[in-house]
């Protein structure tokens, strides 16, 4: 004698596989939802590039104010935005700080803008001098320059011709990367030379 699943039991297991198709479409779009979340600032900090940078002026860690405009007469700039607490930005530095000795006496800026908050900020020049740092340190306390740049997180580093406009974006710091803004920082020297 045969034994029939009732009609109570099929309902149920249809039930069932009805609700892990649901709970898997929705992990799914989960999981999207926070890859294009990762991927926004990516595409976000590009669509700079090819366009003029917003003007700033901020406060280094002396107080003297500091204007873009004043920098980018002297020639290109490199941006970088970090702070005290975030271990990529330490990890890049090093890297920037041979960049700028290296094109420093060409005309060639490096501008360190610390996002430290009103709670971290006063750690800012211990650390900066504790590495012998001899570019402007600025201070964005609140972020404002940071989101005029379209960034979200740190580091975040922007590179401006002599001209003001954004050559490259480079998001979060990834080992080797330097050998790429070196030569982007490179070309940009050399045209200023060329002219």
């Amino acid at each position: 004698m045969a034994v029939y699943p009732s009609v109570d039991s099929l309902n149920y297991l249809i039930e069932l596989f009805n609700m892990r198709k649901r709970e898997m479409f929705s992990r799914a779009l989960l999981v999207l939802l926070v890859l294009a979340l990762i991927a926004l600032p990516v595409f976000a900090g590009n669509a700079l590039e090819g366009k003029k940078a917003p003007d700033f002026t901020l406060k280094d860690i002396s107080g003297k104010r500091v204007a873009l405009k004043d920098m980018l007469a002297k020639g290109p700039v490199l941006i970088d935005f970090w702070a005290t607490w975030c271990a990529p930005c330490k990890q890049a530095f090093p890297h920037l700080k041979v960049i700028h000795e290296k094109y420093k006496e060409q005309g060639f800026n490096l501008l360190a803008i610390s996002i430290d908050n009103t709670r971290s900020v006063s750690k800012v020049r211990p650390f900066a001098k504790s590495q012998g740092w001899d570019f402007p340190v600025l201070l964005d306390t609140n972020s404002e320059v940071l989101k005029k740049y379209r960034g979200s997180s740190v580091p975040h580093t922007v590179l401006l011709d002599e001209n003001g406009m954004v050559v490259k974006v480079w998001i979060g710091y990834h080992a080797g990367e330097e050998v790429e803004i070196d030569a982007e920082v490179q070309k940009l020297v050399d045209a200023v030379k060329g002219k």
